[in-house]
């Protein structure tokens, strides 16, 4: 058409309008070729992407797997480091015990001798004589009377030391201190607890054996604990609790139900403060160099392994 003379003006029109259709037809073609480029590379980062959240999943399911033997591993151990520290703990009471028996009786056999003194026996005799007319003295002539009185508050004097030394509390051993636990855990964790449980560092001997075996350090440390124990329900108004005693790894454990109560109040923290007081008391257990102490730990823990 170009050799067409003195061509129609639409025709020049037409041929813009034909090149402009044939660049946009281009331009088309090649957005769409780029569209259909980063379609396909947006599918296989979607295939990608699939794969990669496959592979997260399993490494997830994975490190799920490693943490939960963690917390089993770990559970393990806190299980067999609790039990090793209540052996220890119950080996170092049973220890100073014996050597708090011999000191008290050093200390008994020492008193003895002092009272098989002549002088101390006769002072003894004559205070006890004053004991048994100590009531009628007032029907004495008042000299009289004063005469006694006077005696008897000189023979008093002289015996001083030997009553000082017959209410004297046990002797102390002079060890170095030594720190001693008893484990408390209730169940469930959180919320109103239904059982309590203490584990004392006591051969359980203390309880079955209570009526053949000889009274102790250990068997004294019982008594001490289960007063406060008793205390402690009481104080969370489960004093009827039912209790029962059993063994834990060769130790006492008191074991109270608390699911028909209706506990009160903290009883972790009123635990600790029995505890606390108890140390404070207990003579004997500081003559012997045993600081006692309270800790909470999971129930989970104090029971026997599964499998």
């Amino acid at each position: 058409m170009s050799d067409i003379p003195n061509r129609p003006a639409v025709i020049a029109v037409l041929e813009e309008i034909a090149q402009w259709r044939a660049r946009a037809d281009a331009e088309f073609a090649g957005s769409m070729g780029e569209v259909d480029r980063d379609e396909a590379a947006a599918g296989r980062a979607i295939d990608e992407a699939q794969r990669q959240l496959v592979a997260l999943a399993a490494l997830r399911a994975e490190l799920r797997d490693k943490h939960a033997m963690v917390s089993l591993g770990a559970e393990r151990r806190e299980r067999v480091a609790l039990r090793e520290g209540l052996a220890t703990d119950r080996g170092s009471i049973e220890e100073r015990a014996q050597k708090l028996a011999l000191a008290v009786a050093e200390q008994d056999a020492a008193l003895q001798r002092r009272l098989k003194d002549p002088e101390i026996a006769s002072a003894v005799e004559e205070y006890e004589k004053f004991v048994e007319i100590e009531a009628s003295l007032a029907s004495l002539p008042a000299g009289y009377r004063k005469a006694i009185l006077d005696h008897h508050e000189r023979v008093r004097r002289r015996l001083e030391p030997v009553i000082a030394a017959s209410n004297a509390g046990p002797p102390s051993l002079g060890c170095p201190n030594v720190g001693v636990g008893v484990l408390f855990a209730v169940d469930p964790p959180e919320g109103p607890p239904e059982a309590l449980v203490a584990v004392l560092p006591v051969p359980f001997a203390v309880c079955r054996d209570w009526a053949e075996r000889p009274e102790d350090l250990s068997s004294r440390f019982a008594y001490r604990v289960v007063a406060a124990i008793s205390r402690l329900l009481g104080a969370v108004g489960a004093g009827a609790a039912p209790i029962q005693y059993t063994e834990l790894t060769g130790c006492l454990a008191v074991q109270v139900w608390l699911g028909d109560c209706d506990v009160r109040g903290d009883i972790k923290e009123r635990a600790l403060e029995e505890i606390e007081a108890l140390r404070e008391e207990a003579s004997d257990l500081s003559a012997a160099g045993i600081e006692l102490y309270g800790l909470w730990v999971r129930a989970a823990v104090l029971a026997d392994e599964e499998g």
